[in-house]
């Protein structure tokens, strides 16, 4: 399989070139910096898959795709890109897959495998899998995708994808987010259940948890288990909340 890499970023084109170069069965037929170097070099190199950043110079990632869907010899893409704003639209234009900076090892080889089951796929078995996928992200609406937080005369939102952790504390809810903690007159039930429970846990009556967050589980007293997240936060995790969550224990 021949890959092309387009990302603007130099560090995040460094991480995909090592990431593929360490992959078996694969070739690296080029790197792009921009939009319209991507063009130039898909057309030159004729790569099987384009790992696609979508906010580039000169022309985006979307533009690139849709470009090239006119062609009926395009690469399949991926998409990489630190925002979620534009994944439906890049599904519709027959995306494989759209890599959510920050993204580990897992995460690629997981894109890097449906790319390898996509090529060899008839086009009708493609085309169901990227109908499956909008019609995910499009369910996913009844979701919160981002909290407004009140403060004194003004309000502003903070995106879901930053959130920490959400702590009760008395008549409110602190919102522990990467920039900042915010304090929100709310239940944390209310605030459970606008959040979507594959990306955040209930792990304790008075903590919710974006399970990505979560560096380490480890043993406590009596059954119970401690959470040990990214920031150094340590949560306990009652064998209560635990049963409940049996899909974070695998």
């Amino acid at each position: 399989m021949r890959i092309l890499i387009a990302d603007d970023e130099a560090p995040a084109r460094r991480k995909l070139v090592r990431f593929v170069r360490e992959s078996a069965g694969v070739e690296l037929v080029g790197e792009a910096s921009s939009g319209a170097e991507a063009l130039v070099l898909i057309a030159s190199q004729r790569p099987d898959l384009v790992f696609l950043d979508v906010q580039m110079p000169d022309l985006d990632g979307i533009r690139v795709a849709e470009l090239l869907a006119e062609r009926e010899d395009a690469p399949r893409v991926i998409f990489v890109t630190a925002f979620d704003a534009h994944a439906v639209r890049a599904f519709e234009l027959d995306a494989l897959d759209y890599l959510l900076k920050p993204y580990d090892r897992e995460r690629f080889d997981r894109s890097l495998a449906r790319a390898r089951s996509a090529l060899a796929a008839r086009p009708g078995e493609t085309s169901a899998h990227i109908a499956e996928l909008i019609a995910r992200l499009r369910g996913d609406d009844r979701y919160a995708r981002r909290l407004l937080i009140p403060d004194s005369d003004r309000s502003f939102y903070v995106p879901v994808r930053d959130l920490v952790r959400l702590e009760a504390q008395g008549n409110e809810v602190v919102v522990h987010a990467r920039r900042g903690e915010y304090a929100v007159r709310a239940t944390l039930e209310s605030m459970e259940a606008r959040l979507d429970p594959v990306q955040f846990a209930r792990v304790h009556r008075s903590h919710l948890v974006n399970i990505d967050e979560i560096a380490e589980i480890r043993a406590w007293f009596h059954g119970d288990q401690k959470l040990v997240l990214r920031d150094g936060t340590e949560i306990g995790w009652s064998r209560r909340f635990a049963a409940k969550r049996p899909d974070l224990q695998r």
